[in-house]
């Protein structure tokens, strides 16, 4: 792993799509601002990639009663049990979930529970969405490509 890389690493798992459209969303705007990037399906990720990279955003669902959504179950399942090389890495998870359910942004909250568990590092808060998440989500992808070009310029 080369520790100057600033490449962000775009993780989505997904159930009707809405996660997947914000990953696609966040890598748009890292394309327009000219900022290495990468962006893959939970499902298609292999978990030993986590000890050759050293940033992720991951953009997660929550499904039923705090569960992952069923493309990113084996992916989520692994990272809960600390069985990805992630001591290295600096993270961000951003969750979808509804505000009605008891478990709001389940999985999300687990990921970022789970991540910090096993020693990587936020790069910011958990960002939890509720179901008109929009403005929120682009307000915040605001501030991060701001903080990420600022970091290209160093």
């Amino acid at each position: 792993m080369d520790p100057t890389d600033t490449t962000l690493h775009i993780i989505f798992g997904t159930m009707t799509g809405n996660s997947e459209d914000l990953a696609n969303r966040l890598a748009k705007r890292c394309a327009d601002e000219s900022l290495p990037y990468t962006l893959t399906s939970a499902e298609e990720w292999p978990l030993e990639r986590f000890g050759q990279i050293k940033r992720a955003i991951l953009i997660f669902s929550t499904w039923g009663d705090g569960e992952p959504p069923d493309d990113a179950v084996d992916f989520c399942e692994a990272l809960y049990a600390h069985q990805a090389p992630v001591s290295q890495l600096e993270y961000m998870v951003v969750g979808l979930g509804d505000t009605s359910y008891d478990d709001f942004c389940g999985c999300a909250r687990r990921l970022d529970e789970a991540l910090a568990a096993a020693g990587a590092t936020r790069l910011c808060e958990r960002l939890d969405l509720d179901i008109d998440f929009d403005r929120d989500f682009d307000a915040w992808t605001d501030r991060f490509i701001a903080s990420e070009t600022d970091l290209q310029r160093l």
